[in-house]
């Protein structure tokens, strides 16, 4: 019935719509347009987490960070992983192993002592090549048990 009220439906990621349009006037509907499509997007992975604070506590590193600033929905955890000793890496950060040490959903944590024991170390005084999860104000060794 084209007098029905039109229902307001969600679309769906990745999906190709087709749509036909016709002007009415007085004497009725015209002749319908060519169809024309679209697909709707792909929701994408977010941007990364910014602002990284750390502080040293008793207990390990405490972890603080901000949301990213293009999310693309709703985030629903974050993953922190750090850097660690493998006899096989040199000093290129392309070469490092990674342990997963928090996953969750606050944007904060505590690595724990025991697992910065492990951390990459390097001997360089410039950016720690931990960047993944220190500012570049830090090193892995500033939080290790004096």
């Amino acid at each position: 019935d084209e007098n029905k009220p039109i229902e307001r439906l969600e679309l769906s990621p990745g999906t190709t719509y087709r749509f036909r349009i016709a002007a009415i006037n007085a004497c009725g509907r015209g002749e319908f347009s060519e169809p024309a499509a679209f697909k709707t997007c792909v929701p994408g992975f977010p941007g990364a987490p910014s602002s990284i604070r750390i502080s040293k506590g008793n207990d390990g590193a405490h972890l603080a960070w901000d949301p990213p600033a293009n999310s693309n929905g709703n985030i629903s955890e974050y993953s922190v992983y750090l850097a660690i000793k493998n006899s096989q890496s040199t000093e290129s950060p392309s070469s490092l192993a990674f342990v997963l040490v928090y996953r969750g959903d606050s944007p904060s944590c505590t690595v724990k002592t025991t697992s910065l024991q492990n951390a990459h170390v390097t001997k360089r005084t410039s950016r720690p090549l931990s960047s993944e999860l220190l500012p570049r104000t830090r090193k892995v060794t500033d939080l290790l048990p004096k």
